[in-house]
């Protein structure tokens, strides 16, 4: 009898054991899976901007430091692995897990992302920043994951401002009548009639060219691309209008977010928050210091009185209204321009 409680109970012990050990042995939590990751990073922009620091100088190191060394970080700058459009598409089925790219190229692939291209939305960098940090960001960003992507951080590329060789633009009526070059989207263009002048799409690759032999006389990028492009050369007047923000994004594989644990999609997420505040920082320190270089070189600087900025944006409310999307974004979007530019 004593033999057979004995064996009992040694029975019971094993069990035990084994159920214990299949607790240990199967799924882990999504705490701790003890894996290692691979993050491979697309961009199209130089390592020595502002956004090719950050990626390289902040985010790397802090994703690699606070996972611990389970998310190894590869960059790829300068293009490398195509152009924004087709990195993104490389993201959205992961072989690629993730980029930094501009909103524009993302309403491509969800149209909501096209209320960035309006005229307007943004007056300064601080409602910018509140407000694609906030709920207005949220918003715009909530369906991406159906299309296989997702946004954890937002940075910027700069205000797109008008430059040309004709005249200073101190005025809203100074813009009427000037030949400037515009994107090829339909929204830029409609922009510009609206402003009464006379818009000129064509790829940016010809721009210095048609600037220098007089086929437009102004153009609208923002202080870095007009230095690194010696736009500046040809067009000595700039005139802060602020009329366009435009803004990118850190953006992630929706397949790769999905395969980590929580620990470390709060890592991702944490230090794409950080590495865009330090993009930010880096891009606004990188043009003042250019605004003085190109001072130097005779580039007259001009800030339109907020009057007549006024007036510039009731000249194209109408463009808002050419525009197709989301209602409950539109909704906000139209109160930020109205009330929160104030």
């Amino acid at each position: 009898m004593k033999k057979l409680t004995y064996l009992i109970l040694c029975l019971v012990l094993v069990v035990g054991l084994v159920g214990c050990g299949g607790k240990s042995d199967g799924k882990t939590s999504k705490e701790d899976d003890g894996k290692t990751y691979k993050l491979l990073l697309g961009s199209t922009v130089q390592d020595d901007s502002a956004l090719g620091v950050a990626l390289l100088e902040h985010f790397k190191p802090y994703i690699e430091e606070h996972s611990k060394g389970r998310i190894k970080v590869e960059i790829q700058n300068n293009s490398v692995l195509g152009s924004d459009r087709e990195i993104f598409e490389a993201v959205q089925m992961n072989t690629v897990q993730a980029s930094q790219g501009p909103l524009s190229t993302l309403a491509n692939f969800d149209n909501d992302f096209a209320v960035c291209d309006l005229p307007f939305l943004f007056r300064s960098k601080e409602v910018a920043y509140k407000n694609l940090d906030g709920e207005f960001g949220k918003k715009m960003a909530e369906k991406l994951p159906e299309n296989g992507m997702r946004i954890l951080a937002y940075g910027e590329n700069s205000f797109r401002n008008i430059s040309n060789n004709v005249r200073p633009i101190k005025t809203a009526k100074d813009l009427e009548g000037l030949k400037i070059r515009v994107m090829e989207s339909p929204v830029n263009i409609a922009t510009y009639k609206a402003m009464k002048t006379n818009p000129t799409p064509m790829a940016f690759s010809e721009l210095y060219s048609a600037l220098s032999q007089g086929a437009v006389e102004g153009q609208d990028n923002g202080i870095v691309l007009t230095y690194t492009n010696k736009l500046y050369e040809v067009q000595p007047y700039y005139t802060f209008t602020n009329h366009l923000y435009a803004a990118n994004a850190v953006v992630i594989s929706e397949q790769f977010w999905q395969s980590l644990p929580d620990d470390l999609q709060k890592v991702l997420l944490d230090g794409s928050k950080y590495a865009m505040k330090k993009q930010r920082e880096l891009n606004t320190q990188m043009e003042e210091d250019l605004v003085k270089k190109m001072e130097t070189e005779g580039v007259e600087f001009i800030k339109m009185d907020d009057k007549e900025v006024d007036k510039l944006v009731e000249e194209t409310k109408d463009v808002w209204n050419s525009v197709n999307l989301n209602e409950d974004l539109m909704k906000m979007a139209k109160k930020i321009r109205d009330k929160e530019n104030k």
